[in-house]
């Protein structure tokens, strides 16, 4: 009779291939953890870290360990709530404003038939997205300029309408305003982008099966495309959070000015921290993470706010 030779047992074999498996895995996402440690994860820690220490650029012989004190500063500070107003003004004109233009523009484009023209018209409304911030803001200034810009020009001298001769950026009652519409163009599109993706994840027999029973266009986008839109609109709430600590738009175009009407409460930070006397980095910190903890909670409520609606 052949005995034939018993083969050793592979299962160690396998376990070794699967923690090589695993490992490998983790090889693929180690650059991403890798910046985002460098980038967001220290950079957070110590910003918290300098929340509770005098901590100035100029004088680093006088750092110290002063607990609670930039907090209880930052408290009785009158320029939080007059700046987080700003920033709040802003942001009650600017999230609607470019939330239902891209709404809009995000349905008529679903419903452009030519995939060709479709990514023409998606290209252009997403341009300005991808364009160097910089220039824009030195051609908005251009285009709000009240005596050589084109918009007082157009509203004037082309369209007739009765309405002065104004200064946009350069008056307090405008200023703000100025900044929101050239937000919203710059910015529409990467809200179009999501909106579009989420109505291409709609199925197309909710809306046959709508028709069929009746519905006309406007019992569609209500009863159909918008409760199916929710997780978008949860999205787009999140990510525009954001404006609450808006630096960019203000620090370039108008300094804060004119009389702090542009005077957001990111800018005033940013001053605090770079600009104003000894470069005061560990107060600065403190409006940021105060900030980022009213921005958290508010994100909270709202994705309950919305999961309670979608379930």
């Amino acid at each position: 009779m052949r005995i034939s030779a018993q083969r050793p047992s592979s299962k160690p074999l396998d376990l070794l291939r699967a923690i090589w498996r695993g490992k490998a895995g983790y090889l693929f996402i180690l650059p991403l953890l890798f910046f985002y440690t460098v980038f967001v994860l220290y950079p957070s820690a110590r910003t918290i870290w300098m929340m509770f220490m005098r901590y100035e650029f100029l004088r680093p012989d006088r750092l110290q360990f002063i607990g609670l004190a930039n907090i209880i500063e930052w408290a009785q500070d009158p320029r939080v709530w007059e700046t987080f107003g700003v920033a709040l003004k802003f942001t009650l004109m600017y999230v609607p404003a470019s939330t239902l233009i891209a709404l809009i523009v995000a349905i008529l484009l679903d419903r452009v038939r030519r995939p060709s023209v479709a990514s023409v018209f998606r290209t252009l409304y997403y341009f300005p997205v991808v364009l160097p911030a910089g220039m824009l803001y030195i051609a908005w200034q251009w285009i709000f300029d009240p005596t050589w810009g084109p918009l007082n020009h157009m509203l004037i001298n082309v369209l007739h309408l009765p309405v002065p001769w104004t200064r946009w950026l350069g008056d307090p009652n405008t200023s703000l305003l100025s900044l929101v519409l050239m937000s919203v163009w710059r910015l529409m599109g990467a809200t179009m982008i999501l909106f579009l993706v989420g109505l291409n994840n709609i199925p197309q027999e909710l809306n046959e099966a709508a028709r069929i029973d009746g519905a006309n266009e406007w019992q569609l986008l209500r009863h159909v495309t918008l409760p199916l839109l929710a997780p978008i609109f949860l999205v787009i709430m999140v990510l525009r959070l954001q404006v609450l600590g808006l630096i960019a738009e203000p620090l370039f175009m108008t300094e804060g000015g004119p009389v702090r009407s542009t005077m957001t409460y990111g800018l005033q930070a940013y001053y605090i921290t770079f600009r104003d006397g000894n470069w005061r980095m560990g107060y600065g910190a403190t409006w940021f993470v105060m900030l980022s903890i009213f921005s958290t909670l508010v994100a909270f409520l709202g994705w309950r706010w919305f999961r309670n609606r979608i379930d």
